[in-house]
């Protein structure tokens, strides 16, 4: 039971799946449809041996009819009479032939549709050889049949010819059925036979009659072919075929005649008819175990969706972001478990919020506080003794000759002088450039030849007020990580200009370039409604922009890595005051 613990749900309800159902349903059906072909070939077995059984009292009745003949026959005296006497002279026998013989045996032989011609045999010398009476001479005596027939005088015999093929390739073997006759014993001075050819083509008939696809066999005691609907093979052989077809024949007896009838059944009859009943099972079973399996997939589903999708949100919770499970729930065993862990992620969030987070709090209070004791001392220091201090010592360059270190002593006095007097939320274009420009010729002195910086400012522009460092942070940013990571000469390039109500700026570098994933972090850390660490300048700048223009303003970044950085900046100049010169 333990082994079960380990499985997963959806392993679990797939052997419920698979033993309940799928293997329940398969083995009905096949124990169903070998039933079903039991009962087929049951009935098939039954229609052959119905087909045997008429066919064998047609056989018997067409026989027995001969039989009966010979039995009467051989009781007719005046036929012993005849045939014993001896005739004087060969124009009397004739005479008697034609008055007596003749219409006998047509009488009592051709006349009947079983008996295709009556001959008499007798070893009466007196009598000449006609068309159907013979003596017996040398040559009948040799036949062989003559012999067989006067060892067992009393019995009628049932002779068999040459087996040959009609054109319909069914099998006849001639018959004739013969009788000595015996019975008045004063009546005996010579043998007396009389002997019946059977009609077997209407034996044939009564075999081929059924139209039984399988074929229809008759055979003797000792396994001769004597009739057959079917053509067979020349070597055919009854142990050989009974062997090829075991299993498939049905058998009846002729105990009349000591005759065996075997019937082949057709499997293509047996397939035919099991083809639509199969066709049935399979439907239904296919049907069977598609509805079973929907369902089953269904179940799997409610069960199987909603714990990994619970799972899920289960491994993706921190402690800043406890969040309740939105998913489906349901009111089974599992929406209960759902609604258990809502609250006790309710629970959990209580407890981050009276514990963790006050304690984040006072760290922050902290914090804050001792940040505002640094500033109160930095502030405390007076600029007027940093703005002399940086006058003597460029005044002291230019006595020493050196005009450039003088120069951006110069520069630096002024950028910090702008520093504090930035003041005021909204300033000119041309007092941000100035800014600008200081900071950039600062820039240039640092890194002499390896950098090198443009600027392109449309006068119309000047004049125009805008938020305070809206640009100043994106040179810096492209001195600084843009080309400050490239071993090639670094190029900022600056671009202000007027077109209607909108002011374009340009800030282009040739540095070390953005890439996707840290672009889109970009855009991610301006739009999030928490402060972060990072970005704080970039994002600083969207936010004040936002809050002054809302969707009226345009900001976009396009950054190739190993390429470069553009920033465009549309600003609206409706409703920004305008200053003339």
């Amino acid at each position: 039971m333990l082994i079960l613990y380990d499985l997963k749900l959806k392993y679990k309800l797939f052997l419920v799946y698979l033993f309940c159902v799928f293997c329940p349903i398969l083995i009905i059906n096949l124990i169903f449809y070998r039933h079903m072909v039991t009962n087929v070939k049951a009935i098939q077995q039954n229609f052959y041996r119905q087909a045997a059984q008429r066919t064998i009292s047609g056989i018997e009745s067409e026989l027995k009819t001969v039989t009966s003949l010979c039995n009467r026959i051989s009781f007719d005296k005046t036929l012993y009479e005849m045939l014993d006497q001896e005739f004087p002279a060969d124009l009397a026998y004739v005479e008697t032939y034609y008055n007596y013989f003749l219409n006998y045996l047509f009488i009592n032989g051709e006349s009947y549709r079983q008996i295709n011609k009556a001959v008499l045999y007798t070893d009466n010398d007196t009598i000449l050889h006609s068309g159907s009476v013979f003596r017996i001479d040398e040559r009948i005596k040799s036949e062989g049949w003559l012999e067989q027939v006067i060892e067992d005088p009393e019995k009628n015999h049932l002779l068999y010819g040459e087996t040959y093929h009609k054109s319909d390739n069914s099998i006849i073997t001639p018959l004739y059925v013969v009788k000595v006759l015996n019975i008045y014993k004063g009546l005996n001075r010579y043998l007396k036979l009389i002997r019946f050819n059977l009609n077997t083509e209407r034996l044939i008939n009564i075999v081929t009659a059924e139209k039984l696809k399988g074929g229809i066999l008759v055979v003797d005691q000792q396994g001769k072919l004597l009739f057959a609907d079917h053509k067979q093979a020349p070597d055919w052989q009854l142990e050989d075929y009974l062997r090829k077809h075991k299993g498939q024949l049905v058998t009846e007896e002729i105990p009349t005649f000591e005759w065996t009838l075997i019937s082949l059944i057709d499997q293509q009859e047996i397939s035919k008819a099991l083809q639509e009943p199969r066709n049935n099972i399979i439907m239904l079973t296919t049907i069977s175990l598609l509805v079973a399996s929907v369902i089953i997939v269904l179940i799997s589903h409610s069960f199987y969706d909603r714990l990994n999708s619970l799972s899920e949100h289960v491994n993706s919770l921190d402690q800043k972001d406890c969040q309740q499970y939105t998913g489906p729930q349901g009111n089974d065993e599992i929406g209960i478990l759902i609604k258990a862990f809502n609250k006790m992620v309710v629970k959990i969030r209580s407890l981050i919020h009276d514990v963790y987070e006050a304690k984040l709090e006072q760290s922050r209070i902290k914090l804050e506080k001792k940040q505002a004791e640094l500033n109160a001392l930095q502030s405390q220091m007076n600029p007027h003794f940093l703005y002399n201090t940086l006058e003597s010592i460029r005044m002291r360059s230019v006595e020493k000759g050196e005009k450039e270190t003088a120069e951006m002593i110069k520069r630096l006095t002024r950028l910090f002088r702008r520093m504090s007097r930035f003041q005021q939320e909204w300033v000119t274009i041309e007092e941000e450039i100035g800014y600008i420009e200081d900071f950039l010729a600062i820039q240039q002195y640092r890194f002499g030849t390896e950098f090198q910086y443009t600027m392109e400012i449309e006068p119309a522009v000047l004049a125009c007020k805008i938020p305070k460092l809206v640009i100043q942070p994106f040179v810096e940013n492209a001195c600084l990580h843009g080309i400050g990571g490239t071993d090639r000469v670094g190029r900022v390039g600056i671009n202000l200009q007027l077109s209607g109500e909108k002011i374009f700026c340009t800030v282009q570098d040739n540095g070390i370039g953005i890439s996707a994933e840290k672009l889109r972090c970009l855009w991610a850390d301006m739009k999030a409604a928490e402060s972060r660490e990072t970005n704080i300048a970039i994002r600083n700048i969207y936010q004040r922009l936002s809050l002054y223009y809302g969707e009226d303003f345009s900001l976009v970044i396009d950054s190739t890595e190993e390429e470069g950085t553009t920033i465009t900046l549309v600003i609206p100049v409706g409703g920004v005051e305008c200053i003339k010169s």
